[in-house]
């Protein structure tokens, strides 16, 4: 199942096929209508991100034997190799999020429900974070977790075609 569209980096059109449009950039499909939507209206992207569920482990080298008896006890650490100078573990990764990188800061009166906004290198980042684990620790069904990922495109989307129209500076 394809999982990405295209869109046309003129009209900010979602397209079909490449071959039709030359000047495109990829972007998850669950949110490419809400990224064309955006950029059509002057709120220039950069980056974006649906929010994927997928099992994946971040690695970690030569941590402080110190911390190995309390890292044993967490479920989602699986320790990978002891030494007499330290340990080397896979650290599971516990949320995944849904994001809009812009090319520059901007100033919304509002925002999607749940989103949050912050201001790096002079670029804005709208994200809503969706957690794998519940209040309690337990892993949530991955049904669960992308029906939340489905909820929150829709919500951007709806938030971005209810925005004005920016004029250029």
């Amino acid at each position: 199942m394809d999982h990405n569209s295209i869109v046309d980096k003129d009209t900010f059109e979602v397209c079909t096929h490449s071959e039709d449009h030359p000047d495109v950039f990829i972007c998850d499909k669950q949110i490419a209508n809400a990224v064309a939507t955006l950029n059509r209206k002057g709120y220039k992207t950069f980056a974006s991100c649906s929010g994927h569920y997928k099992v994946e482990f971040y690695e970690y080298f030569n941590e402080d034997l110190s911390k190995l008896e309390e890292m044993k006890k967490d479920d989602q650490i699986i320790i990978k190799n002891i030494n007499e100078n330290g340990f080397d573990y896979w650290y599971e990764v516990r949320k995944t999020a849904i994001y809009v990188l812009f090319n520059e800061k901007y100033n919304f009166d509002n925002l999607p429900s749940s989103f949050d906004i912050e201001v790096f290198n002079g670029k804005t980042n709208l994200e809503h974070l969706i957690y794998y684990y519940d209040e309690n620790n337990k892993k949530r069904n991955r049904q669960d977790v992308e029906y939340e990922i489905k909820k929150y495109c829709e919500i951007l989307e709806k938030w971005a075609n209810h925005l004005p129209i920016r004029k250029e500076r």
